[in-house]
Parts: structure tokens; C-alpha cells; sequence
């Protein structure tokens, strides 16, 4: 058993009805030798991920654990609140939208809305796409620093369709557009015949960052109707970013849902 597996295999052992164990009752519940207990638990205790009760010995989850969690529930309510507004956006508009990250130069789609219109490509949750040729996989670039977009972007700089960026130049070209709007495009770039619109929000307490994009028929899809996405996008990108303290979208007033 790797020491990973030891260590997760103790952590496990604790739950809502057992917040507090004594070294017997690890030992017992992970079927270890006493050594390799004891060797264990003072690894935990030293890395913050449990932590001793002085004067009864027992142990506890420790402080890096609490920590984890609430990194863990406030992101995950970021994208629970993004989910909900995109939810809405897409039942008015009818197209598609999703909900992603970034990963080094990808970015990885992590829910997928489904519009009502007949016309829609609809991208699985877990699918990666190069961030550069996609609307929301700039927005999120667009809010990293310069330094840090050319660390994530490869060289040589990859061979994307016509319309996506042809160089790093061409890309920084693109990100200052959208440092100056919020706002980011796509047009026949990851997909052939879809264009999309996007942005990104990053929460102040945590600094967790998610792009949401909505796409639609880059041929079907009149100046109007391209216009009302883009107005439902920043109003949902207003709301949210009110409340998760976003240093660009929670400078504006929250628009009421």
C-alpha cells in the first residue's frame, strides 16, 4: 500500500458520527501494525491533516483539512450559482451554454446546459479543447497575467482553424479586446459552422475561475439575436459577479434575475 492510500485510508476512518478517534480505534479500523499507525498519524499531524486533543490523545481532522473543505464548498457554489443563471439564460435563448476551467492550455468543459433550438452542438462535461480557440477559454485567459498566458500556451504555438488565433501575438491581440469588453467571441473556430460568446468569473475569497460561454449557428444566428445573448451574458455575469466579489463583473451592480 502506497504511503497516499495509508494516509487516505485513515482519513476515511473519520465521518459526522466519529469527528474524534483514539489510536486503537485507527489501528483497528485500518487494520495497520502499531508502527506503521503511529508512524502514519504523526505524518498527518505533521502536515495539518489531523491534529491531537492534548489531554484525551484522541484525534481529530486538522486545520488543512477544514481548509480543504471550504476551498472545496466555495468553489463548488461558484459553479452552482453560474449553473443556476446559465439555466436561465439558456431557457430564454434557447442555445446551449457551458461551464468550464482551465488546465494548463486546455480548457475542460465541466457542465453542459442544453438549449431548446434545433440548431445546437452539445459539448459532453469532461471534454478539452485548446483554451486559445474557444470564447470562454480566452475570457479566463484574459484574466491571468501576461507572464502567465505565455507559460500555459505551448511552443510552437498550436495549428488551430482559420479563424481561431495563428500566433502568440495574434492571441494577446484577442486578450486585450476582451480585457477591455469582459466579453469574448468565437466564430467557426473549435467547431466548424458554431460561434459562441463568453466570459469569466474568478471568486475574491478563493480565486477559483470558471469561463461560462453560450453557443449558437454561426450562419443561423442573426446580429439581434447575437446582441440579446451577449446582453443575457453580462447580466448573468453581473449577478454573480455581485456576489462572489469578481474584481471585474462585481463592480457593476447586480442586474435582478
Amino acid at each position: 500500500m502506497s504511503a497516499l492510500n495509508t494516509a487516505l485510508s485513515v482519513l476515511r476512518c473519520f465521518s459526522d458520527a466519529r469527528p474524534e478517534l483514539s489510536f486503537a480505534d485507527i489501528m483497528a479500523a485500518t487494520g495497520m501494525p502499531k508502527s506503521s499507525t503511529s508512524r502514519m498519524l504523526r505524518a498527518l499531524r505533521e502536515a495539518q491533516l489531523l491534529e491531537q486533543d492534548e489531554l484525551t490523545r484522541r484525534y481529530r481532522p486538522g486545520l488543512l483539512t477544514f481548509e480543504l473543505g471550504r476551498l472545496y464548498r466555495a468553489h463548488d457554489d461558484l459553479i452552482g450559482r453560474a449553473e443556476e443563471q446559465l439555466k436561465a439564460v439558456c431557457a430564454r435563448t434557447g442555445h446551449t451554454g457551458y461551464i468550464a476551467v482551465l488546465d494548463g492550455a486546455e480548457q475542460m468543459i465541466l457542465r453542459t446546459v442544453q438549449g431548446s433550438n434545433p440548431l445546437r452542438v452539445v459539448n459532453p462535461a469532461g471534454q478539452r479543447t485548446p483554451a486559445v480557440a474557444t470564447s470562454n477559454g480566452r475570457a479566463m485567459l484574459a484574466r491571468l497575467s501576461d507572464g502567465e498566458i505565455r507559460k500555459r500556451v505551448p511552443v510552437p504555438f498550436p495549428t488551430l482553424a482559420r479563424n481561431a488565433p495563428q500566433s502568440f501575438d495574434e492571441l494577446m491581440q484577442r486578450i486585450v479586446e476582451i480585457r477591455n469588453s469582459g466579453r469574448s467571441l468565437s466564430e467557426n473556430e473549435a467547431i466548424e459552422g458554431v460561434a459562441s460568446q463568453g466570459f469569466a468569473l474568478c471568486s475574491s475569497e478563493t480565486g477559483e475561475m470558471i469561463g461560462v460561454a453560450v453557443s449558437y449557428s454561426s450562419q443561423g444566428t442573426e446580429a439581434e439575436e447575437r446582441a440579446r445573448v451577449g446582453e443575457e451574458l453580462a447580466q448573468m455575469a453581473r449577478t454573480v459577479g455581485a456576489i462572489i466579489g469578481d474584481a471585474v463583473w462585481g463592480k457593476a451592480p447586480a442586474v435582478p434575475s
